[in-house]
């Protein structure tokens, strides 16, 4: 959008005011050390809504009562004016027509005009350059954070102090969590994305937490229903066979609710006798009987295998302590001479052969009983593991038989057999109501949704294509350093110039890739010269990339505060310490500024806006010409801001 300012107006409390004209294109401020040029910026950054005011405390402040920015934005101008002292919370945000005139701007003009907290006008200018992302949380398990035109200035202001700095390239990055809101944004600065995109992402996380409970209580529900599958088929086995009817044992859950609601009654005009439920009594004693046999197998095995461990250990501890007893040393001779006779003693030669060969072996047998003796406890934890499910298995049969004989045999309560089916009958109602009770409900249509609902958002999320814009800028931003580059003032020994900026990778240093091999990082680099012109080659770069971005919300200015001071520490041109080379660079610095400008105009049909404080005038340069005919404002001869 195109924006710049217009102008910028210091009121006292009696209505005087000093104002600095402004236009698009490059605008500057020369002038001598201590006229308040390098204010300005400072004047600027309060205006845009500052916690608080950096402006220097002195002349200026002294007779400032009210600060003032007329500035254009789309198709509008507003007066963005804030008050100063114990007023410095109240602002003023009203919008006029494009061509409103700001020198006619007086402090009688806010007299009927209610101030706003600094906080809504800053979110009346955000509003104003589009800014509209108020929530940049990717989950609701964030703290909603917003895009912020505080977090814009960074891409606006090159403080003097940063012009020629090797340590820092963006104002506030000193602060860590501005820093990571600055990166974090830039995308949203550039025009890639909107709010649409971080609310796709909000609802994309919510329901991947939905899914995931759902998920959570499908395994649930999967558990309960064997539960309770397994509950009613035994006390369907049981009401079966009170009357007598065989059972189907490998019905679904689903059909065992179904018979369960409409299970067949108990007829007196038929003779039901006991065959089928004592059949069931003794199947599950036989039942019992069989795994209790397996029971003591596994008990066996577990003893069994336990002993071995503990035979397997005790050899191996028996092995351990002969090592320890028996240390044979290196042999140095393969014959031995008596020392009396003087013969060979050959015998002495084979037994060290043998000692050898005997230690071989029990290093040997170290290391096979050592591998078997810890499997052993493997094996013992498996044989464990299998006898525990036995168990319950064990415990599940026996309850079964127990219930069988206290409720259908030998129970004193239920003497009839209408008691005893009416008994087993309410059971089964009992855990009928529980299945239908809504603990069970089914999720899988459920989790089936929301996997299509995710599917669509990350198919969504996906055609933002930030990767790829994001790739693009870093392109960009590369190639037009570098072609800045050709016509600054970079030493000999980085030529050529191979300028990188770590967009992608989000940690926004510049770095020149030397010989396309090792990458020389700004803090490396020697001469002020080549710091202040890696500056500007960035920050005029990012200038074009943002005016080139139809959806971009960033203000369309750039403000440069002394930057030749490098080459004129004291501001004179005529300095006998300044050289032609001196010179030379200043003028290729400045060219360079104003044949970007006209390229952004030419690339984008936007005239972006260079605010630039400096000693220079321009007198001694080549392109004199040009740079007095930008001079918006020469303070010297006791001329000055204030």
């Amino acid at each position: 959008m195109k924006s710049y300012i217009k102008s910028i107006i210091i009121f006292n409390e009696n209505g005087e005011k000093r104002i600095v004209p402004l236009k698009q294109g490059v605008n500057i401020i020369t002038g001598e050390s201590k006229t308040g040029k390098s204010a300005l910026v400072e004047i600027i950054d309060y205006c845009l809504c500052s916690t608080r005011c950096t402006i220097p405390k002195g002349i200026i402040t002294n007779f400032a009562y009210v600060y003032a920015l007329v500035m254009n934005i789309g198709d509008n101008s507003y007066i963005i004016a804030r008050y100063t002292g114990e007023n410095m919370n109240k602002m003023h945000f009203i919008k006029e027509s494009q061509d409103y005139d700001a020198n006619t701007l007086e402090l009688s003009y806010f007299k009927d005009k209610t101030p706003l907290a600094y906080k809504n006008v800053q979110y009346e200018i955000e509003c104003a350059l589009g800014l509209f992302v108020s929530n940049m949380s990717t989950g609701l398990e964030e703290k909603e954070k917003k895009a912020s035109l505080r977090n814009m200035v960074s891409y606006l202001f090159q403080h003097q102090n940063l012009m020629a700095s090797k340590f820092a390239l963006f104002y506030r990055f000193s602060d860590y969590y501005k820093r990571k809101e600055v990166i974090e944004q830039f995308p949203v600065f550039a025009g890639m994305i909107g709010q649409e995109y971080y609310s796709d992402l909000i609802q994309l996380s919510t329901l991947k937490v939905k899914l995931k409970q759902k998920e959570k209580r499908q395994k649930a529900n999967e558990k309960s229903e064997e539960y309770i599958k397994q509950n009613l088929r035994v006390l369907l086995q049981n009401y079966y066979a009170l009357i007598d009817r065989d059972f189907d044992d490998d019905l679904t859950l689903k059909k065992m609710l179904e018979i369960a609601k409409n299970l067949p009654d108990f007829d007196n005009s038929e003779l039901f006798g006991e065959n089928k439920i004592t059949e069931h009594y003794s199947k599950l004693n036989a039942e019992l009987e069989e795994l209790r046999n397996q029971e003591r197998d596994i008990l066996l095995k577990i003893k069994n295998t336990g002993n071995a461990s503990l035979t397997g250990n005790s050899f191996s501890e028996m092995l351990k302590e002969l090592k320890e007893q028996i240390s044979v040393s290196e042999i140095e001779a393969d014959k031995y001479i008596c020392p009396i006779c003087g013969h060979d003693c050959q015998e002495v030669a084979e037994r060290d052969v043998e000692l050898i060969e005997a230690t071989e072996w029990l290093n040997q047998e170290l290391k096979l009983t050592e591998k078997y003796t810890a499997d052993f406890s493997e094996d013992v934890r498996k044989l464990k593991a299998e006898h525990s499910k036995l168990e319950e298995k064990i415990r599940e049969v026996w309850n079964q038989i127990k219930v069988i004989e206290q409720k259908f045999i030998s129970s004193q309560n239920l003497l009839s057999k209408r008691e005893k089916v009416n008994y087993a009958k309410a059971k089964i109602m009992v855990c009928v109501e529980m299945s239908a009770s809504g603990i069970f409900d089914m999720v899988d249509e459920d989790i089936e949704d929301i996997k299509n609902q995710i599917k669509v958002l990350e198919e969504k999320i996906k055609g933002f294509d930030v990767e790829t814009k994001m790739n693009k800028a870093q392109s960009f931003l590369s190639d037009n350093m570098n072609k800045l580059a050709q016509t600054l003032d970079f030493e000999d020994e980085y030529q050529p110039v191979n300028l990188n900026f770590g967009l992608t990778d989000g940690s926004f240093d510049l770095y020149q890739h030397q010989n396309h091999k090792q990458k020389i990082f700004l803090y490396e680099m020697g001469s002020g010269a080549n710091w202040v012109s890696c500056h500007i080659a960035l920050f005029m770069s990012f200038l074009h990339y943002f005016a080139k971005q139809e959806s971009s919300p960033m203000p369309l200015f750039m403000f440069f505060d002394q930057p030749s001071q490098v080459y004129f520490p004291q501001g004179n041109i005529h300095d006998s310490e300044v050289t032609q080379l001196d010179i030379t660079a200043v003028n290729k610095m400045y060219k360079t500024i104003f044949d970007e400008i006209k390229e952004i105009e030419e690339d984008t049909g936007i005239l972006p806006q260079i605010i630039i404080v400096d000693h220079v005038d321009g007198e001694g340069l080549d392109i004199n010409e040009e740079f007095v005919s930008n001079i918006c404002c020469n303070w010297r001869n006791e001329e000055k801001l204030i």
